[in-house]
């Protein structure tokens, strides 16, 4: 489950996890369910003047709600927003979903999951897909 949140605060993010447990309903997921929130490029949006303080709290309290609704919460973004609006030392609890379309990563901090192209193939599906790899254990596959 991915979530792109326009989250402007605490209230805000939490109502969003909420929301996605509304649509879940009693569905069981393998994998996280994954907070996406980034600077919106060439034009206006209302996180515009979210501080980087603001931008880390909103993913502390999506993914502590997420957490508290019984799902495995993980951060994607890319390296801009992980840099820049994010204070990495208050989400270590959390998995890290990196995005960067190359042949080799060049985040320097660590991740579990990395998005490394979008334009795939994958047989059964038209058109260009994500593709991505799992470092990790971090699928729930019982």
């Amino acid at each position: 489950v991915y979530f792109f949140s326009q989250a402007v605060n605490n209230d805000e993010a939490i109502e969003e996890a909420d929301y996605i447990k509304t649509l879940l309903g009693d569905e069981t997921i393998d994998f996280p369910v994954a907070y996406d929130w980034e600077i919106i490029k060439d034009d206006d949006a209302r996180t515009d003047s979210v501080s980087a303080a603001q931008a880390t709290a909103c993913a502390k309290a999506f993914c502590n709600r997420v957490k508290e609704l019984g799902y495995t919460p993980i951060i994607y973004s890319p390296s801009k927003e992980l840099y820049f609006k994010y204070d990495l030392t208050q989400l270590a609890d959390f998995d890290i979903w990196y995005c960067e379309y190359a042949n080799v990563p060049t985040f320097y901090y660590q991740f579990s999951m990395w998005q490394y192209s979008s334009s795939g193939k994958v047989d059964g599906i038209e058109g260009d897909v994500d593709m991505n790899i799992c470092f990790t254990n971090i699928a729930d596959y019982d």
